[in-house]
């Protein structure tokens, strides 16, 4: 990845260019008992990909704007056992603008729109053929025809001091969601074959988010509201189509104390509402919380220790429950499970912030 920068007409252009190549091999075996047609897989994804971009910005009185624009071509190959898939396999390109208008104020509040046209792409266990065995009744597939998700994203933002809040539209294209059918072959009607697919229809998505993080003295709290509301459609069982509307809401309290020698205590509250979002219909109100100790020692030369001792959901409250519809409904049901756990983290040769760059295929590599 290269990026070069240079200020043009009291403003600052930026443009560069960025190239990956990733390789990805699955090979499953299956020993099953059962009397269903589940084979082993090994399949082999390969993609290389190339993108250019630039971008604009300059200040114009109390306002900043900026422009962008990035073209990503990439070209997918896929094989099974070694044979080339030639309907699977694809190369294609696509331009993403972005627009970004600012209002800082030096003593007021911070207020900036955007618009961004965004891409997902499968990740790859996504696009395997194997098929995984959860268990007698469940399988589940990968799907190697998944198309990317587009995302077109209008946001305004606005924040003051330590409050924020956020309103956000997505046009949502093509999204990847998991469908559940009968398993074709089978004789036994109980046996559900669970896969990802692209959603047949576009959806809207509209979310309002509000947060606020003072500093008390040693105690870092933080508050987050989020509620979500969309319009997606999905078939049913009985073959007609319904729109999962219900409002989402979550709720977010995190407290933070930091003491002297380094020593740290942290507190996790998360409410999760029944509701809609994206393909999952939450049939439970969640709640989620965490306590945690921490304690650093910094030797100097040898690096750094952090020692941290944690309890995952402590009052056995986080049971939670999710139905997803389709040719075949599938629902899951998680009981609550108190969780303890001791981690030490060892940092040594930590290089200075500066030279550090952003790194190349992040986005390739969070698909891994």
């Amino acid at each position: 990845k290269l990026v070069l920068s240079y200020p043009v007409w009291k403003g600052s252009l930026s443009a560069g260019a960025e190239y990956s190549y990733t390789s990805r091999e699955d090979v499953y075996n299956v020993l099953s008992v059962e009397q269903l047609p589940v084979a082993g897989s090994d399949t082999e994804i390969s993609e290389s990909s190339v993108a250019a971009f630039a971008e604009y910005g300059r200040s114009f009185g109390g306002f900043y704007a900026q422009i962008g624009l990035r073209y990503e071509h990439l070209k997918n190959e896929y094989s099974d056992f070694g044979v080339r898939q030639d309907e699977v396999c694809r190369s294609y390109g696509d331009w993403f603008p972005s627009v970004t208008l600012a209002y800082p104020m030096s003593k007021g509040p911070q207020l900036s729109l955007s618009y961004r046209k965004d891409i997902q792409r499968p990740n790859y266990y996504t696009l395997s053929s194997s098929i995984l065995y959860i268990n007698k009744y469940s399988y589940q597939s990968g799907n190697p025809y998944l198309t990317p998700i587009y995302t077109h994203n209008l946001t305004f933002n606005a924040a003051y001091r330590w409050a924020n809040l956020t309103f956000v539209y997505e046009r949502i294209i093509d999204d990847i969601v998991l469908q559940s059918m009968p398993y074709p072959g089978s004789n036994d009607p109980m046996v559900t074959l669970i896969s990802s697919v692209n959603c047949p229809d576009d959806y809207n998505r509209f979310t309002i988010n509000m947060s606020a993080r003072p500093v008390i003295g040693v105690w870092h709290p933080m508050w987050n509201v989020a509620l979500f509301l969309q319009n997606y459609k999905t078939e049913t069982i009985d073959g007609s189509t319904i729109t999962m509307n219900h409002p989402y809401l979550q709720i977010q309290w995190i407290n933070d104390f930091l003491f002297p020698h380094d020593w740290r205590l942290d507190s996790r509250i998360v409410f999760a509402s029944k509701g809609d979002y994206m393909s999952y219909r939450m049939t439970k109100n969640i709640w989620d919380t965490s306590l945690g100790l921490q304690k650093d020692i910094n030797t100097k030369r040898v690096g750094k220790f952090t020692f941290d001792l944690r309890c995952y959901d402590p009052f056995n409250l986080q049971k939670s429950g999710v139905l997803v519809f389709g040719p075949r409904n599938f629902e899951t049901i998680n009981p609550a499970r108190r969780l303890f756990s001791f981690d030490v983290t060892w940092r040594f040769n930590e290089a200075d912030k500066k030279y550090r760059g952003t790194g190349a295929g992040q986005s390739q590599k969070s698909r891994l």
